[in-house]
Parts: structure tokens; C-alpha cells; sequence
């Protein structure tokens, strides 16, 4: 039997249905909270035996650091033993370079190995109601103002939402921060966000809270979603994998008028399963050849109809995106996205950017000192 951990995201819906659909594979899913699920990863990584054969992780964001501590087995090796049928029908050549790319992470030694495989993408675009508003194929958010206050809205909707939680909030604010022109760090790893130009974006970020709704602040994955469903909200910025519900008619009463827009220096991050250092090898080929045939193209579809946000080139096709009109914003965020800084040291500063923005969007703390401490 296959053990997978993964999250509480709606991708991992998709993986379950492929599992379900191949018993013959003997692979089980286990799904955890995502307040819990850090936590869970960790305890399984340390492991000298493994509770879990496989585990999910988001690409560049996590993948520098477990790769550098050496918790991740590098897949070149068990490549060698994968047989050529499920190689051939997996086919590594659909998935989007800059996917593929995420996906490995270059070492000491300075050789770039395969960590991931991918499952789907979690990148910023925007969700609007068109019967209330008109925008452009593309917005930057420096220019969201521009747009907002020009708004008349009928009683109780509000003219946008943010996804302000303290756990979110960073990620949600990045694309203002790079809009502004602000850097995050050198290349000798000092910080560069507390800047000038940093301090503008985070202030400028924290005053568009005046076009949502109050507590705003407390929106994560499922408030933003109910936020743009329940019709309490003309637009949101999301991660394209929340597209399949908010276009599905049965959660949305206004989701034949929902349009997407892509957003200027989006940001996105590339999910998907890789193996415990300690998983003996044997077991650990066996893991990747199901996870292959679980995450081909059949199994991205399953990403596009459940969540929305596929990784492989012919998921973009002119016939998938008649069918789910959402993909050309999609493919766009995959084509000009930014990325974190992808080094294993980065990680030691988000809880103090997170923290920092967070205090600013509330009003505990100026920016310029908000950011200052968070560098200290």
C-alpha cells in the first residue's frame, strides 16, 4: 500500500477521485487540516520510518530548504527503475517548463535534481461579476484605486475582498510589493523589503481595505470563496484553484456572469508529492511510478474540473478553455509569474513578513517600522 499526505485543498480531491478510479494501485490518501498540516510533514520527514511514502509540498516555497537538509529523496535515481510504459504515458514533456523547473532545486554540488512531482498550481487571478463591473484583461494592482472607487454597487455588495488573514496575508500582498518595484533580498541574502519602496506598496495594500468588507482580515481559502459565491463581494484575487467552484452554478447563483483578469507580477507556487529521504529506495521507486500514473493527463483534467488549476500544456488547450473559461487567465499567471527567492535560507524570514504586513493592514503598525522590524 501507498500512503499520501496531503492538505485540505481542492487538488486533493482530484487526486482522491484518480486513486479511487485505481484500486489496482493500492495507494490511500490521508488529508489534513492545513493549520495542521506543517506540523504533520515535519514529524513525517524526521522519521527514521516513514508513516507516510509520499508527501505534498509547495515547490520552491518549502522544496529549497527540505531538499537542503536532505529530508527529500531526488528522484534521478528512481527514474532508472521506472518502467518505459508508465514513463512514456506520464510524458514530463507536457508539463510547463517553468513547472518542471520548480520542480528541481540545485544543490552544493551544483547539480539540479527532480524533488516533485507536480499536481497543480496556486497562483494569483482575479475573479469579478461583470454584470456589476467592467476591468481589463490585465490589472496591476497599483492600479486597483483606479478601478474601485469608480464603483456603484447595488446595497450590501462591497467592492472587493482580500484574502487578509494573518496566515494568507503575505502571499496576498506580494504582487503589490514587486508592482511598487520593491526586492525582497540581495544576492547575499540581506533584506531589501524595508524600503522605500516596500513601505509604499505595504501602505498602499493596507488602504484598499476600505472597498471590502469589515473583517476582512480574517478571510482565508474558504471566506474569499463564499465572499465572491454568496454575491457579498464584486471581485476577489484568488488562487486559480478555487476557479471550479466559483464558475460552478450549483454554489454560485451569479456564476454565469463571473470573468477572470489576470494580475501584473502575480505570484504562484507549483504543489505536488515527493518522497521522504528515508524511504528505502525500492518502495520509493514503486511510490513514484503510481504517482505517475495517478498525475498524468487524466489525472490533471480531474485538477481542472475539480479545482482549476492544471499544470500540463494540453490542460490549456482552445477546447478545454471553451469549456472552463477561466484557463486563459490561468495560463497567463503560469507564463509571467514571480516567484520567492529560491534559496533554503528565504524561509526564515516569512514569519516575520507575514507577521509585519499583517500589523500594517490592521493598523497596529506603520509600515516603515512594520517592515523594519520585520528585517530585524
Amino acid at each position: 500500500m501507498i500512503k499520501i499526505l496531503g492538505p485540505n485543498d481542492p487538488a486533493l480531491e482530484a487526486l482522491s477521485e484518480s486513486i479511487k478510479e485505481n484500486p489496482g494501485l493500492e495507494c490511500e490518501l490521508t488529508i489534513v487540516a492545513w493549520e495542521n498540516y506543517r506540523a504533520k510533514l515535519d514529524e513525517t520527514l524526521a522519521s527514521s520510518e516513514p508513516e507516510f511514502d509520499a508527501v505534498c509540498i509547495p515547490g520552491h516555497i518549502w522544496l529549497p530548504q527540505l531538499a537542503n537538509d536532505g529530508l527529500l529523496k531526488p528522484f534521478d535515481g528512481l527514474l532508472r527503475n521506472i518502467p518505459p510504459s508508465v514513463l512514456k504515458n506520464y510524458d514530463a514533456s507536457d508539463v510547463f517548463p517553468s513547472i518542471r523547473e520548480e520542480c528541481q532545486f540545485t544543490g552544493a554540488d551544483g547539480v539540479s535534481k527532480q524533488f516533485v512531482m507536480p499536481l497543480f498550481t496556486d497562483g494569483h487571478i482575479v475573479f469579478y461579476r461583470s454584470d456589476l463591473v467592467s476591468l481589463p484583461e490585465v490589472i496591476a494592482p497599483s492600479q486597483w484605486h483606479t478601478y474601485l472607487q469608480a464603483l456603484t454597487l447595488p446595497d450590501g455588495v462591497h467592492p472587493f475582498a482580500m484574502k487578509a488573514h494573518n496566515s494568507e496575508i503575505f502571499l496576498d500582498f506580494l504582487p503589490y510589493f514587486w508592482d511598487f518595484g520593491a526586492q525582497l533580498w540581495d544576492d547575499k541574502g540581506n533584506a531589501l523589503f524595508n524600503s522605500e519602496a516596500g513601505a509604499k506598496a505595504l501602505d498602499y495594500y493596507a488602504s484598499l481595505r476600505k472597498y471590502c468588507p469589515d473583517n476582512t482580515d480574517t478571510y482565508g481559502n474558504g471566506e474569499i470563496l463564499d465572499a465572491i459565491n454568496t454575491g457579498k463581494v464584486a471581485i476577489i484575487t484568488s488562487w486559480g484553484g478555487q476557479a471550479a467552484g466559483i464558475f460552478d452554478n450549483k454554489n454560485n447563483t451569479n456564476a454565469a456572469s463571473i470573468k477572470t483578469a489576470a494580475l501584473q507580477n502575480a505570484w504562484n507556487a507549483t504543489w505536488g508529492v515527493t518522497i521522504p529521504a528515508k524511504a528505502k529506495d525500492e518502495k520509493a521507486a514503486q511510490t513514484l511510478a503510481v504517482l505517475m500514473q495517478l498525475m498524468g493527463k487524466d489525472g490533471d483534467a480531474k485538477v481542472t474540473r475539480i479545482a482549476g488549476s492544471p499544470v500540463r500544456i494540453s490542460s490549456y488547450s482552445e477546447q478545454e478553455k471553451q469549456k472552463y473559461p477561466w484557463l486563459h487567465s490561468q495560463q497567463a499567471l503560469l507564463e509571467n509569474c514571480r516567484m520567492l527567492p529560491v534559496d533554503p535560507a528565504f524561509g526564515a524570514y516569512l514569519d516575520g513578513l507575514y507577521s509585519g504586513v499583517y500589523k500594517t493592514f490592521t493598523g497596529k503598525e506603520s509600515a516603515t517600522s512594520a517592515l523594519a522590524d520585520a528585517a530585524k
